[in-house]
């Protein structure tokens, strides 16, 4: 038989444009490279497979190749999301493993000193709540934007022969000048406009971004040409550096640590020798938690490609021991408020989170108002009282202590009631002298927060207003501060009065305070009242007038200031002329705080404890009170024993203040000898602290960082000679008081 012809190979086909598509996409060829195929097998499984014979009798085709690749690449297609989705978990996992340990570490710090190991738990949970996904965002826009920069490949290729990099070396010498000078351009612009112009925002807000770019452009301009002219100069330095032999000292890793220890160093030394000394005391602590989280990330994603296998134990660890201090913490928040309100006043960072996420006052106002009701004293009657406070009013300087300010409504009061000659503030400072007054506790054993000038104060606390509210007082409070007592600010100094007012100007305060008092005696209200004023006139004293120029001047524009506070205090108590005197209100006068005025070295307050800011006014005057002085020290931490004992009330016994309400009713004998008083400078973001002074009768006790002084303030009341060293015995005594109340601000005043 004549044999079949042979038939050559076919000559091999041209590439068609798919093809070419295809080779030119790795990650298509990775994935069948990834997935391999068997022809044979699959040629075996299709020659068993009896043909089907085709329906209306069509002829029957084999599958063409682009057939056969469509399903392999259909086969394969699932594997491809499947893949895409490990690699973006392999490459956020050390964001989310960074951002975990740097919680748990940065938790570890804020929470040092909280009670137990639960309270640290928590307290790393509340923190990781924001921390947690800030870092890990942070992290990721750090990670792309490096890999974005790709500064490895940018640095070699600013490598010259040798091995140094002089051009990097100059464009980081450039950002760090250009930097600086932006900086300074703008803080000199600030002090213009606050010189030039009345510094109101409307006009800060076009000047300031018109100095940010002109500074800019004109950096940019400079930028290269500066960076050519350093880049020069360190070539040549670099280049004698290398003639004997020795390696390039302008490598790019040399570059960056160097970079680092500049800037590292160069920062603290602004901040120590011209940023501090112009802001004064700070309190950094703040910073140390969230530093510790950022370096721990930064270790993190160091160690992460060095980890190996333990990188995923490692992980999930992280991972869970968050989860679980998250747990921890929304377990504290709804089964343990008085621990997440200690963490709140104690944990800078996690109560910022606690206050960020969480209205605290709500969860206060939850308490019902019965549940701080005093006991009644049988028999006792319910006086209505008028409480005023005047910021900054230094005793000395008014009446009744033989002052020269022209003062005659408190003049009058002291007349006729009683004059406490020896009262001390508890502070120096209002935001920590009016907490302790309303809540009758030292001002180092009062918790709280500091927001703006004032002290957000604990939850836990109980004011004096709630107190006489829950035993049936209208309550009031006609208040010159928002920053101190609004409700938007949340300080909790308001909790307890049912009508609020806050108005800044105090000719405007006492008048609607006069009008609200009017309508109320016509109204005939069968409950006692608590009115509580505060005006701040005396402590702007300088506002209008400008600096003084001598002590003298300091003095007159003073007493003005008194003054005028005077003429508001007569305002409000015309409102009770119409009363009988058997009828009167409890009126009780007294300050926050006096002013320095020169003495000792300062011009106004919150600068040391010496009696020009610490020996305040205090009169009281109404029914069962005759004209009489007491003599015995008092300290205003005693004024909410005194007033509920006024009040028809027994005085807790939970509270740091005595009631002096006997000695204001002349049923006692007061002795010059007796009586004590505390006062603290409490270390805060704006106040050094570490200063306490004591006084016992006639003697007081300063310490200043282990530097003490002893005076007999009867006889030296301006405290000019120290006899600390005169009076060794009464000094140990005095000191050992001071030190019992020293150690007292450690006791919790919740237990």
């Amino acid at each position: 038989m004549p044999s079949e012809p042979r038939h050559a190979d076919p000559a091999p086909a041209e590439p068609s444009a798919s093809d070419a598509a295809h080779a030119e996409t790795p990650a298509f060829d990775a994935a069948h490279a990834e997935t391999p195929v068997e022809p044979l097998a699959s040629e075996a499984a299709r020659a068993e497979t009896p043909a089907t014979p085709p329906a209306n009798g069509a002829v029957a085709t084999a599958p063409t190749t682009a057939e056969t690749r469509s399903g392999s690449a259909t086969a394969a297609a699932p594997r491809k999301p499947a893949r895409r989705l490990a690699r973006a978990a392999r490459w956020v996992a050390p964001s989310l493993v960074a951002a975990c340990v740097a919680t748990l570490a940065g938790g570890a710090i804020d929470g040092a000193g909280v009670a137990g190991v639960l309270g640290t738990v928590a307290t790393t949970g509340f923190l990781g709540i924001l921390a947690t996904p800030a870092l890990f965002v942070a992290s990721m826009v750090v990670r792309a934007v490096y890999a974005g920069w790709q500064p490895d490949r940018l640095a070699a290729e600013l490598v010259e022969d040798g091995g140094g990099a002089p051009r990097l070396a100059g464009w980081v010498i450039t950002l760090l000048l250009a930097a600086f000078g932006l900086a300074w351009a703008m803080f000199q612009s600030t002090w213009l406009l606050a010189a030039r112009t009345a510094f109101k925002p409307i006009g800060v807000s076009f000047a300031q971004p018109i100095v940010a770019v002109g500074a800019t452009l004109v950096l940019v301009a400079l930028a290269r040409p500066t960076t050519t002219l350093f880049a020069a100069l360190l070539r040549r330095l670099d280049a004698r550096w290398r003639r004997r032999g020795r390696a390039s000292l302008l490598r790019p890793r040399r570059i960056l640590a160097g970079t680092a220890v500049v800037t590292l160093g160069g920062g603290y030394l602004l901040w120590r020798l011209f940023a501090k000394p112009k802001l004064g005391p700070l309190d950094t602590s703040v910073l140390i938690a969230p530093a510790v989280a950022l370096a721990v990330t930064w270790l993190v994603h160091v160690a992460w490609p060095r980890l190996g296998r333990a990188r995923l134990a490692g992980g999930l660890a992280s991972v869970a021991a968050t989860l679980a201090a998250i747990a921890t913490a929304m377990y504290a928040l709804a089964a343990r408020p008085s621990l997440t309100l200690e963490i709140w006043g104690d944990r800078p960072v996690a109560g910022f989170v606690i206050d960020t996420l969480f209205d605290l006052e709500d969860i206060r106002g939850g308490i019902s108002i019965d549940t701080f009701r005093p006991a009644e004293q049988p028999g006792a009657a319910h006086p209505d009282i008028v409480f005023i406070t005047i910021d900054t009013m230094r005793a000395d300087r008014t009446p009744p202590y033989k002052g020269p300010a022209e003062m005659p409504a408190l003049r009058g009061l002291a007349e006729r009631g009683v004059v406490f000659d020896w009262a001390f503030a508890s502070s120096n400072v209002t935001r920590r002298s009016i907490p302790s007054m309303a809540i009758g506790l030292h001002p180092n054993r009062v918790h709280g927060r500091v927001v703006g000038w004032a002290l957000r104060v604990d939850p836990r606390h109980v004011l004096l207003a709630e107190r006489l509210r829950a035993g049936g007082y209208e309550t009031a409070g006609f208040l010159c501060c928002p920053g101190f007592w609004s409700p938007e600010v949340k300080t909790g100094l308001s909790r307890g009065l049912e009508h609020l007012v806050i108005e800044p100007n105090g000719v405007r305060l006492a008048r609607s305070a006069r009008a609200w008092l009017t309508t109320r005696e016509r109204q005939a209200s069968n409950r006692p009242l608590f009115l509580w004023m505060h005006f701040i006139e005396p402590h702007n004293w300088t506002v209008g007038v400008g600096e003084p120029r001598n002590d003298e001047e300091r003095r007159k524009w003073y007493d003005r200031a008194l003054a005028n506070s005077d003429g508001m205090l007569g305002e409000v108590l015309a409102a009770f002329t119409g009363r009988a005197p058997e009828q009167a209100p409890i009126v009780i006068v007294s300050a926050d705080h006096g002013e320095a005025l020169g003495d000792h070295g300062h011009a106004y307050h919150s600068t040391d404890l010496y009696n020009s800011q610490m020996r305040v006014p205090l009169v009281m005057a109404g029914p069962g009170i005759p004209p009489h002085r007491v003599y015995e020290t008092v300290s205003l931490v005693d004024m909410v024993p005194t007033i509920l004992d006024l009040a028809g009330f027994k005085p807790p016994s939970n509270l740091d203040g005595r009631s002096i309400a006997d000695l204001a009713r002349d049923r006692r004998p007061s002795s010059p000898n007796y009586g004590t008083a505390f006062a603290a400078m409490i270390k805060d973001r704006s106040n050094p602290g570490g200063i306490t002074a004591f006084v016992k009768g006639n003697w007081k006790i300063i310490e200043t960082e282990g530097a003490v002084e002893l005076y007999d303030i009867h006889v030296d009341p301006d405290e000019r000679t120290n006899l600390a060293f005169e009076r060794p015995v009464i000094l140990r005594e005095l000191r050992a008081l001071l030190e019992a109340m020293q150690a007292a601000g450690d006791v919790s005043p919740f237990e």
